[in-house]
């Protein structure tokens, strides 16, 4: 069996605080929502309930963070105190790991794989996401990343994993110019993605946003199904519409 990254961190599923609004007895979809640093779980949950509303085949759980907020309560993949540009990474490397071996431990408890997992993170959890689907192509079908940035702007992005990042332009923690500056690098890398920003929009997950994310899961084709559909009826390889919004 091939060893995955992180697969030798011990995970818990579920774990004393995750909290799971579906779990249907033969399940098609895997949805995880992962919170912001200083937050909980239960953050998560109006948009889990409508989330295991729309998709009833899917286990949908709001998945704690693995550390304790270190000002004050809730949770955090890795600390604030002293971050900066320079030791970001070494902060995020492990960060990283740990939410790839969450994913993992859910989809075997699941037994639902890769290609029907979809993860939806807001903030921190983002950040951390967005890490690790581009170091692991084999880790989720889609990412929902609000409000999170990449540590550093990727060099070369598979297209297993379709990234659909949002962000409002109001956002004072984390500047939307991220979002713009990492759609660009994605489109020049030909990865499936889009970029959304909303005006008059902070540091938060509206139900705007939540819409979006609903009308994505329920119609978006993912980039490489689409060439092949395209190949297959020998037609040329035309782009789908700009995915900068």
């Amino acid at each position: 069996m091939t060893t995955q990254p992180g697969d030798a961190i011990p995970v818990t599923v579920p774990a004393p605080h995750d909290l799971i609004t579906s779990w249907p007895e033969q399940p098609q979809q895997l949805f995880l929502l992962f919170h912001g640093a200083g937050q909980k779980p239960s953050d998560m949950l109006d948009m889990a309930q409508r989330l295991s509303a729309r998709f009833p085949q899917g286990v949908v759980a709001c998945v704690a963070a693995p550390h304790a907020y270190d000002e004050g309560e809730g949770f955090q993949w890795y600390s604030h105190r002293g971050e900066s540009d320079e030791n970001r990474a070494e902060r995020l490397l492990p960060a990283r790991l740990e939410l790839s071996a969450t994913v993992r431990a859910w989809q075997r408890h699941t037994g639902l794989g890769p290609e029907r997992t979809a993860l939806l993170c807001f903030a921190q959890s983002a950040t951390v996401a967005l890490a690790a689907v581009a170091a692991e192509q084999d880790l989720a079908a889609r990412l929902f990343a609000v409000a999170g940035r990449f540590d550093r702007l990727p060099e070369q992005m598979h297209q297993h994993t379709c990234i659909h990042w949002m962000h409002g332009k109001d956002d004072e923690v984390m500047p939307y110019q991220a979002a713009v500056e990492a759609g660009y690098r994605l489109r020049d890398l030909d990865a499936d993605f889009s970029v959304d920003v909303f005006p008059e929009t902070g540091h938060c997950v509206t139900e705007e946003m939540e819409q979006r994310i609903f009308h994505l899961l329920a119609n978006h084709v993912p980039l490489r199904l689409w060439r092949q559909a395209m190949a297959e009826a020998g037609q040329p390889d035309t782009p789908p519409p700009s995915s900068l919004h």
